[in-house]
């Protein structure tokens, strides 16, 4: 097969005008002027007029559980108080309704021009049912043993058995302990052991809230009262930030997704670029708790690899989630001065470094993988970078793995 479009955007390399792409089974095998490979290539041209031709995208964190969430748990203006809340609200879900809350949120997202997806999933029986819709998924089971009946190793072990015997079908698994208020040291430390042990994934959310902060730098704060009033041991605060928590636990290093990271110092920032730790920003959910600009030029400048997430409709400030178009958009008015390839980066290349699979996801090239996604050009003389960022109508083609699942 061969794509047609009025830009190709690679990524890697300078945008193709009148660009085209060959696909053979599940790989991209050539990408240049349309001209050019029409000498070397014979087959059927599909024409997808005038688009822009981008990598698929990657979604870096979301809870697709959570779906059915938009506007049931609204923030308040404490942290704490919204955790709470939406903890009351999960007790009310069965697997059964987590797995559909799934499948619809893989639609919006399909939809959406999303081809890859890291969610953090609460519900284990829900890894080995859902109906993904062609798209790759890295399935990271959530782990909390805040008040867990069981014992840290059979959570764990129950988590891996379910990874182990997944069909991964284009995606991955992982291990996402759910944050250093509910996650002990010692989850955090054999959920590390056992993820590396198995390439897996693992992934945590970090340093997102003041009140967090507050709990283990300084033993303060509405987070530290609350959790000392029922009885968790605060023998962890006090001491360090949380970033310096993760990194004393082995839990930082490549294969760590670090989700949110809005209250660091600039020590914690060198830790996460000297252990190659990536770090995810959900910019709509940054706005739907009111946080101040978030710290992205301090973590690029230091070399941690940065990209963008959704997180989940719990935390979205509208109906338009899980739109990674939605959110670069966001992204783009916190920081008018970013270019709009390096918002791009994002969503394609970084979260597919993060991933470690950057040899055949987030970029155009031959070898990589056919996960592809077409856009509307807009007019004449625009940018196709800021077309695609800025884009605002239905997406018009999207592939995974070299099959067809819009348009």
């Amino acid at each position: 097969m061969i794509l047609r479009a009025k830009w190709v955007v690679p990524m890697r390399q300078p945008p193709v005008a009148d660009g085209a792409v060959v696909v053979d089974g599940d790989r991209i095998v050539a990408v240049g002027p349309v001209e050019a490979i029409r000498q070397t290539h014979t087959g059927a041209v599909r024409d997808l007029g005038e688009a822009v031709l981008l990598p698929g995208l990657i979604n870096a964190h979301t809870h697709l559980d959570y779906t059915d969430f938009l506007g049931q748990v609204p923030h308040r203006g404490s942290f704490m108080d919204w955790i709470v809340r939406m903890a009351e609200r999960k007790q009310t879900m069965t697997d059964d309704q987590y797995r559909a809350a799934v499948e619809k949120g893989l639609a919006l997202a399909r939809a959406a021009g999303t081809t890859t997806l890291v969610n953090v999933e609460c519900s284990l029986p829900v890894i080995t049912r859902v109906d993904t819709g062609g798209l790759r998924v890295w399935w990271c089971a959530e782990l909390l043993d805040w008040r867990a009946p069981r014992p840290v190793v059979e959570l764990v072990q129950e988590a891996v058995a379910v990874g182990e015997n997944r069909d991964a079908a284009g995606g991955g698994f992982g291990l996402a302990p759910h944050a250093l208020y509910t996650a002990s040291a010692e989850l955090y430390r054999l959920s590390a052991f056992m993820a590396r042990g198995r390439q897996w994934l693992i992934t945590t959310h970090v340093a997102e809230s003041r009140e967090e902060d507050d709990m283990f730098r300084r033993g303060t704060g509405l987070m530290y009262e609350r959790y000392s009033r029922l009885g968790r041991s605060m023998t962890d605060c006090k001491h360090a930030g949380p970033v310096q928590l993760l990194d004393r636990y082995g839990f930082l290093g490549p294969e760590c997704l670090a989700v949110h990271v809005n209250c660091v110092t600039p020590l914690e920032v060198k830790l996460l670029a000297a252990t190659q730790t990536s770090v995810v920003h959900c910019p709509m959910t940054h706005r739907f708790f009111h946080r101040p600009t978030p710290i992205l030029d301090a973590l690029q400048n230091a070399g941690v690899n940065v990209c963008l997430g959704t997180d989940s409709l719990a935390s979205c400030p509208g109906p338009q989630g899980l739109n990674l178009f939605v959110e670069m958009q966001e992204l783009a008015r916190i920081f008018p001065r970013m270019e709009p390839a390096r918002i791009l980066e994002m969503v394609t290349v970084n979260p597919a470094r993060a991933l470690r699979r950057a040899h055949w996801l987030g970029h155009i090239a031959p070898g990589a993988a056919a996960d592809l996604v077409a856009v509307a050009a807009g007019g004449n003389g625009i940018d196709p970078y800021e077309a695609a960022v800025f884009n605002e109508r239905p997406v018009l083609f999207s592939m995974v793995n070299g099959k067809v699942v819009r348009g």
